[in-house]
């Protein structure tokens, strides 16, 4: 990974990345439950928790009562001291968040810069980023970096993607070294899909589930995969990327947006496609027959993750609108059943429960994946 010199980065040990994950999960836990968790001794436990306490990443909370003996304090995340942010770029605009500890949002909004000026927008983020944390609402914060989602694939290990013709001036260059020469603050960049899962592991409904898959359908189509509660990249670092099993002219049939927005189009409604999703009607014309055009390779796809992944859940998210992500799943078939008659083991078809782009949230959480907590990466 690159680390410019200029780059603020935060260092932490593993038991101590340890110990705050299990803080992060709990939600309030006392030292001696986070002992059962780890294989330290309590004596180390008690030591890390001070240390992180006095570097404002931990703080105590009113003691709990448990039965006889002095109430045991309790250790939650200090949400108050530090910040992440996480930048989208995708084909209409770019986003930004930035949370807490928690993943609890403190501020976001939109630049002006279009998206695929890349000196302008940078030249933004620069000037963002300063008043944010001069006097702004992450004044007084300790800065932990900042991530980058975007749509596209990995061309190489450097992190450079291909991306959409929109983003095309961000094809092919290292984002997240880019970002960390401009801003001085330590940078990752993943695509938007798995940006998204790893925001539904974190902060949405993937709390629940250990093993899942994430549709994310935006101007194209793709996918997030999280096994055993890590966020699966592969050997190229592509993991997930489902439009590729389509040949070229499958393609056209995939439940990418831009196809739909394409098939609106054929039939007299103009949009743009930040209208398509500001302004979705199920009623409009050619949005019935797009679904029921999709629905076989949108199948394909679920039995595809059924079969190789073997998920508890695939969440329907990305950009699309909440009431088309749930035509959607409606138009998935049932699971099938076996020689005996029995319904075989089949995800839980679920819409995300994070408003917005998953993706931006995402983007905010990687540097708190890759500094703060246990890096999940594999």
């Amino acid at each position: 990974m690159y680390i410019s010199a200029n780059a603020k980065r935060l260092v932490l040990s593993g038991s101590e990345r340890e110990i705050l994950n299990i803080v992060r999960r709990q939600g309030s836990i006392s030292r001696a439950d986070i002992t059962a968790h780890t294989n330290l001794s309590q004596q180390s436990v008690h030591r890390i928790v001070d240390g992180l306490i006095q570097r404002r990443l931990l703080a105590t909370q009113k003691a709990i009562v448990k039965g006889r003996g002095k109430p045991s304090p309790q250790i939650i995340l200090d949400t108050a001291s530090s910040a992440s942010i996480g930048v989208s770029l995708s084909t209409n605009i770019i986003e930004y968040t930035a949370v807490d500890l928690s993943g609890r949002t403190i501020c976001d909004g939109a630049l002006n810069a279009a998206p695929n000026d890349r000196e302008a927008a940078l030249a933004e983020l620069a000037n963002l980023t300063s008043e944010l944390a001069g006097s702004g609402p992450l004044a007084d914060r300790r800065f932990i970096g900042i991530g980058v989602a975007v749509q596209g694939y990995r061309t190489t290990h450097r992190n450079r993607f291909t991306t959409p013709v929109p983003l095309d001036n961000w094809a092919r260059v290292p984002i997240d070294e880019i970002f960390e020469k401009h801003l001085k603050y330590a940078s990752f960049v993943e695509n938007n899909a798995t940006s998204a899962a790893i925001a539904e592991l974190y902060c949405g409904g993937g709390k629940s589930h250990g093993c899942f898959g994430y549709l994310s359908f935006n101007l194209g189509f793709g996918c997030g995969i999280i096994w055993d509660e890590k966020p699966v990249f592969g050997g190229h670092g592509n993991a997930g990327e489902i439009s590729s099993i389509f040949l070229d002219d499958e393609a056209p049939h995939r439940p990418a947006l831009g196809e739909l927005q394409k098939r609106l189009s054929d039939r007299g409604l103009k949009l743009t496609f930040q209208q398509l999703l500001d302004e979705f009607d199920p009623e409009w014309p050619g949005v019935a027959e797009w679904i029921e055009e999709v629905r076989p390779n949108l199948n394909l796809v679920i039995r595809g993750l059924s079969s190789i992944l073997d998920p508890n859940a695939i969440f329907f998210g990305g950009e699309a609108p909440a009431e088309l992500r749930k035509l959607l799943i409606e138009a998935c078939g049932p699971a099938e059943k076996d020689r005996f008659g029995i319904t075989k083991p089949y995800p839980e078809l679920l819409l995300s429960d994070i408003s917005g782009d998953a993706a931006t949230l995402g983007a905010a959480m990687l540097p708190l994946q890759q500094i703060v907590f246990r890096n999940h990466a594999f």
